[in-house]
Formats: structure tokens, sequence, C-alpha cells
């Protein structure tokens, strides 16, 4: 994105997209930052109603100035409007954050070796009592039991192991 000039507003537009899609600030989009993306800005216009472009316009403004610090990408299988609420504070949302605070290579090698890490952050939020039970599977301590938080191909997840 190196052509863009910065006179045009919509270049401009173009690069702060892009900046937001690039979840790992690699200067790449890859397929799973693009439908993070999509699934963020698709759940944002469709989860507001309006009444008519003055309204959402100043509520696009008060939800910018209302926006917690940390911003997560969106997530399938994952509320947006929960995920960046930080008093949002379930087992399943507190997993979210963490995983993407730890920011672990995408393969599923890498995220399996670093649940560790990710259940080190969920015990600093709340859940003392969670454990790594599996290559793929952590208990939270809550009493919902082992959940299965990665897929085959290494994308995070929510799901109660049966």
């Amino acid at each position: 994105m190196s052509s863009i000039s910065s006179t045009n507003p919509v270049s401009n537009l173009a690069s702060q997209l892009f900046t937001v899609a690039d979840g790992n600030s690699d200067g790449r989009l890859s397929a799973t930052e693009f439908q993070s993306f999509l699934v963020q800005l698709l759940g944002n216009l469709t989860t507001h109603q309006t009444s008519g472009l003055g309204t959402e316009t100043s509520s696009v403004r008060q939800r910018a100035a209302d926006a917690p610090p940390r911003t997560y990408q969106g997530m399938l299988g994952f509320d947006y409007v929960k995920l960046n609420t930080p008093t949002h504070t379930t087992p399943k949302y507190v997993f979210a954050r963490a995983t993407q605070d730890m920011n672990l290579p995408a393969d599923r090698a890498s995220r399996s070796a670093g649940l560790q890490q990710i259940v080190d952050n969920v015990k600093q939020n709340g859940y003392a009592n969670a454990k790594v039970v599996g290559d793929d599977t952590i208990d939270f301590g809550d009493g919902s039991g082992e959940i299965d938080v990665l897929t085959g191909d290494g994308q995070w997840w929510w799901g109660p192991k049966s």
C-alpha cells in the first residue's frame, strides 16, 4: 500500500481500513484477518439500527468516545461488543482477549504450545483454577468442564468438549 497518496481522502480511508484489518501489523492481509475484519464490520452494521444518517453518525461518534483503550479484533463465534467490553468477564471472553493479548503465531502447533500462556493470562483475570487439560482443551475451573478452544486448522474457537 506504499503507493497510496496521502492527499486523496479515499486513499486515506483505504489505508486506515487496511491498518485496522491488518491485526498483526505485518503489512499483509491474511484471509483470517480479512474475515475477522468483515465479521467485525458487518456485525457492527447489522446490530445498530438507525432512524436516519444523523442518528447513526452521532452514535458512531459516541461509541468511538466510549471505546476501551485496547480494541480487540472480531473473532468468529464471539460477540464483538462483549469482546471489547472489559467488564464482560465470562471465561469465554477473558479467553478471547487473552488469545489476542498473547499474539501467538497462527499455526496450530504454536497455538497449542502457547495454551499455558493463555491460561496464565486467564488466571490473572479472575479464573485462578484454570488449567490446560489437552493440546486443544482448557478447564476454566468454573464448573463448565473442559472447553475445546482450538480447531484442527489452528483457529481459536469455543466449544464444550463432548
